[in-house]
C-alpha cells in the first residue's frame, strides 16, 4: 500500500515543478493542434531579448564606481 502512495505522490508532484522556456514555446507553436499554455501566450520576443542583453554595461559609470583588478 505504501508503494502506491509513494508512486502517486511522485506522479502528482512531478508536474508542479515543470516550467516552460522559449524553445518549448516554439515547439508547441509549430503544432497546429496544440493548446498554448499561459506561459507561452505571455511570451514577448522583445522583452526576452532585453532580459538576455546585459543593459547594465551600457550605463555610464563614474570613475569612483569602477574597480579595476590587475593580475600580478
Amino acid at each position: 500500500m505504501h508503494k502506491y502512495l509513494i508512486l502517486m505522490a511522485l506522479i502528482f508532484s512531478g508536474c508542479s515543478n515543470m516550467k516552460f522556456n522559449a524553445s518549448m514555446c516554439d515547439q508547441i507553436a509549430k503544432d497546429p493542434n496544440s493548446i498554448m499554455p499561459q506561459e507561452c501566450r505571455n511570451y514577448d520576443e522583445q522583452e526576452a531579448q532585453k532580459a538576455f542583453d546585459n543593459t547594465k554595461r551600457n550605463k555610464v559609470q563614474s570613475k569612483e564606481d569602477i574597480v579595476e583588478f590587475n593580475k600580478e
